[in-house]
């Protein structure tokens, strides 16, 4: 027999079931997927996470409702899975999960991901004696390793995904990657940049450098600013209809170092393959050519 002192919990209960419902763990696994898709992509993933109200560092003011205007563009962009994470559900043990095990068992081989962070930065020194940044999670302090999220460990999640094409956004200055030849913009003259869209690509835009701060207006971050107009369209330099991710990492330095007064200097990166992420399919790709 249940208890009448025991019914009170069970809205509470309840509450904390459909939490647990709607958490990326209850999205379904990859399946494996064979051939190509009728797309460029079967899948979009958006993974967006804004840090403000620290437990063991500053607040970052303004910082999670840039990560929601991120969020919101990405859907707007017609991302199939659009997951957020916000103050204390990005902790380091949840990202931890979601770097580790969550994510590569749900992305597949011919998704796209993007993941955005919008949070502080610090500082570590590998074994050769090279700085490297790392992300710090909501209940981590800046000044240690111990609980943050390494460019090694990033790294080897880009390296574990499946998908063909990973986008790594963040609002912070993180640095010490190993990359690859950048293929810069090869798109002018063409309506479809085939090769690059059919090719594996780990790209990666941080918005500020070593020792600079990422600078913020009333409206919030001027990264953030730049990234929202160029998903909006500005960011296709060669007006060809189609935005690749080499294209908006392009923009974003360009624009960050204006606005900054060349404080700050973002660094648009390929870390793996010599592909090139769509961010917007132009129109050729329905067979309407552009005129």
């Amino acid at each position: 027999m249940i208890s009448a002192r025991m019914m009170p919990m069970r809205p509470v209960l309840l509450a904390a079931c459909l939490v647990a419902l709607l958490s990326l763990n209850f999205l379904p696994d990859a399946e494996a997927q064979l051939g190509k898709p009728e797309g460029l992509y079967y899948k979009s993933w958006a993974i967006v996470i804004g840090v403000e109200q620290y437990v063991l560092a500053p607040s970052i003011p303004g910082a999670v409702n840039d990560a929601r205007k991120v969020a919101e563009a990405f859907r707007r962009l017609g991302f199939d899975e659009v997951v957020e994470l916000y103050d204390k559900d990005a902790s380091s043990r949840r990202l931890q999960q979601l770097l580790n095990d969550m994510l590569p068992r749900k992305v597949g081989r011919m998704d796209r991901l993007v993941f955005v962070y919008v949070g502080h930065a610090g500082v570590m020194q590998d074994s050769d004696g090279q700085d490297r940044g790392y992300l710090v999670p909501f209940d981590a302090p800046v000044t240690s390793t111990a609980k943050s999220i390494t460019v090694e460990q990033l790294k080897e999640f880009a390296r574990r995904s499946a998908s063909k094409h990973t986008l790594l956004i963040l609002d912070a200055p993180v640095f010490g990657w190993e990359t690859t030849q950048s293929s810069g913009l090869s798109l002018e003259g063409r309506m479809m940049p085939e090769p690059d869209t059919d090719r594996r690509a780990v790209q990666v835009v941080s918005a500020a450098s070593k020792g600079e701060a990422v600078s913020r207006s009333d409206q919030g971050s001027r990264f953030v600013e730049a990234l929202l107009v160029g998903l909006s369209g500005a960011a296709d330099l060669d007006e060809n209809g189609w935005l690749m991710a080499s294209e908006l990492g392009s923009y974003l330095v360009r624009q960050v170092e204006v606005v900054s007064g060349g404080l700050q200097h973002p660094s648009n990166l390929r870390i793996d393959g010599d592909g090139d992420m769509v961010l917007v399919e132009g129109k050729a790709f329905k067979g309407s050519p552009r005129k």
